[in-house]
């Protein structure tokens, strides 16, 4: 027997386990789509360069700090407001050695994530298979992988971020790094 570990929050109880990675790969019928995607890639990207990226704000000031953990072969883009140092925004990406490493840490994403069965299939707006949540007024949220590219895009408030914009130029710019031919 499987033993859970976890804490609660809110009600709910988190837990890492191998029983929540089960029933989010059952949930989100992981085995129909592991390892494909919309193109054929030739080669494995590069990791993007999310400082790049325009943040649309919609005017509002902001700051950011960025990490580089090379050894979980990581990088993150926070964004604050500078008056009251308000979290904002939280770009997260990752690069695998092959496309079923980003779809592999894109499962495990989601079976981590407390609010995992509100999330709902948006492929189309980005990357090869794409997660969203959008709650007006509060937050969004989009979690997508393209290639061997994995990227989780949160904002705490959907007013003055679009996390959707900003989902569709990261994949914009995994796929200008990406070898790829027409899909199979």
């Amino acid at each position: 027997m499987k033993k859970l570990v976890g804490i609660i929050l809110a009600g709910t109880l988190l837990c890492h386990g191998d029983e929540f990675l089960d029933d989010a790969m059952e949930r989100y019928d992981f085995a129909s789509w592991a390892g494909t995607t919309n193109m054929l890639y030739t080669t494995i990207a590069q990791p993007v360069d999310i400082l790049s990226i325009n943040l649309p704000t919609n005017g509002i000031s902001t700051t950011t700090k960025y990490i580089d953990d090379t050894e979980r072969h990581e990088k993150q883009l926070m964004v604050f407001s500078p008056s009251d140092k308000t979290f904002l925004l939280r770009i997260r990406t990752g690069h695998g050695a092959t496309v079923l490493d980003a779809q592999n840490e894109l499962i495990r994403t989601l079976s981590d994530s407390a609010t995992v069965r509100l999330f709902s299939v948006t492929n189309g707006l980005a990357g090869d298979r794409c997660y969203c949540k959008f709650v007006p007024n509060r937050f969004g949220y989009v979690t997508f992988a393209r290639n061997n590219i994995f990227v989780e895009v949160l904002a705490h408030t959907t007013n003055s971020i679009s996390v959707a914009d900003i989902a569709v130029q990261l994949d914009a710019a995994i796929l200008n790094v990406s070898t790829n031919a027409p899909g199979r």
